[in-house]
């Protein structure tokens, strides 16, 4: 690294803290002052709580709310900004050195930051969502969600499918279940009042219903036997059929592929989780896309200062989150491919960013 780098980066990480710290702290008050200070009171929360309430919810602000990238535009325009209102770039322009060579500590640390965003995400902020939701279980809803909705399940073990109406995921218990089986020789059909989960025998238990057989061999006359309880024909494990119902944000980028492939094979819709699944690598890669913008802001806004740069960043940051938010609604509804829906807002803002770069004058 030449000296120009050396001194670029070290103002640009100074100044990069700064701005995360600020706008952690700022999402964090507002947080406690509009959400959480009459929940904290009615439920009598332990201080200690709510500091570890607010440690886990920090991976949200970073990744979710896009503060990384936000803090890079920020910090590049308040660094290149005042380098050019001081007429730092302008010399060193000068003196024969490119805008390119200029640009080129800022970028590469940009790069990095979005890898250390990426890794922690898979790391500390797996594990603090997980934290993250238990507390907000235990001491912010008091009222439990006993809400039932029907599930379906196909390409379970032995060709079975399963269809349960009324099904308590809190309690992996359904009721007015059907499950049907086509093999080669008979046709399997199973109706019973009840399905749950037992932990002891691990296996699903269905109780008050009738097993029917339509056997091929005796023209296709029907054995029938009465269900008091028995094992159910599948042996997939709650954690199996409900991988995906665990939050993204839960999981590494590893987990949400094998959950999204078992899910493909039990015939359970993945469009919105592959969508989630791309948003992995796309929302860490923003920090590196977002500081081509930059350069071409901060020197076009040089006799702003630190005022206009702050406006420009929230403006940026604001058109890009429409973006995202259009792009992301159009792949959850598979109007748009996962990739594409991903990764379109990114391409959009490098795009432009990268053309912005090229036509800033020298």
């Amino acid at each position: 690294m030449t000296l120009i780098d050396r001194y670029l980066v070290k103002r640009l990480l100074a100044t990069l803290f700064k701005v995360l710290l600020a706008l952690i702290l700022l999402v964090c008050v507002i947080d406690l002052v509009v959400t959480r200070q009459q929940d904290i009171t009615r439920y009598q929360v332990p201080p200690g709580v709510v500091a570890l309430y607010y440690l886990t919810f920090m991976p949200t602000i970073l990744f979710e709310y896009q503060a990384a990238a936000v803090a890079i535009l920020i910090a590049g325009l308040i660094v290149l900004g005042n380098a050019a209102q001081n007429n730092e770039i302008t010399a060193l322009l000068s003196g024969g050195v490119s805008l390119g060579k200029i640009a080129r500590a800022p970028v590469i640390t940009a790069l990095l930051l979005a890898f250390a965003v990426f890794f922690v995400q898979e790391t500390y902020g797996v594990k603090a969502s997980e934290t993250h939701a238990a507390i907000k279980k235990e001491y912010f809803s008091k009222i439990s969600d006993h809400s039932r909705f029907g599930v379906s399940w196909t390409n379970l073990g032995d060709g079975w499918t399963c269809h349960v109406l009324k099904f308590n995921e809190r309690a992996n218990s359904g009721q007015d279940v059907y499950l049907h089986a086509i093999h080669k020789d008979r046709i399997e059909e199973i109706r019973a009042r009840r399905i749950f989960w037992d932990r002891e025998t691990a296996r699903w238990l269905l109780e008050d219903g009738r097993w029917a057989v339509f056997d091929q061999k005796r023209e296709w006359e029907t054995i029938s036997r009465r269900i008091t309880q028995q094992p159910a024909p599948f042996q997939e494990s709650p954690e199996e059929l409900f991988a995906l119902s665990k939050p993204a944000q839960a999981k590494t980028a590893l987990q949400m592929h094998a959950d999204i492939e078992r899910a493909k094979r039990l015939g359970i819709p993945t469009q919105e989780h592959l969508v989630n699944y791309h948003l992995k690598f796309a929302q860490p890669a923003l920090c590196f896309v977002i500081i081509w913008l930059a350069f071409p802001f901060a020197m076009r806004l040089r006799r702003g200062g630190v005022t206009l740069g702050f406006g420009v960043s929230i403006c940026v940051a604001l058109a890009y989150l429409l973006i995202f938010a259009v792009t992301a609604g159009l792949g959850y509804m598979g109007k748009l491919p996962p990739p594409v829906a991903a990764w379109l807002a990114n391409g959009v803002f490098g795009v432009m960013g990268v053309t912005l770069f090229y036509r800033t004058p020298t």
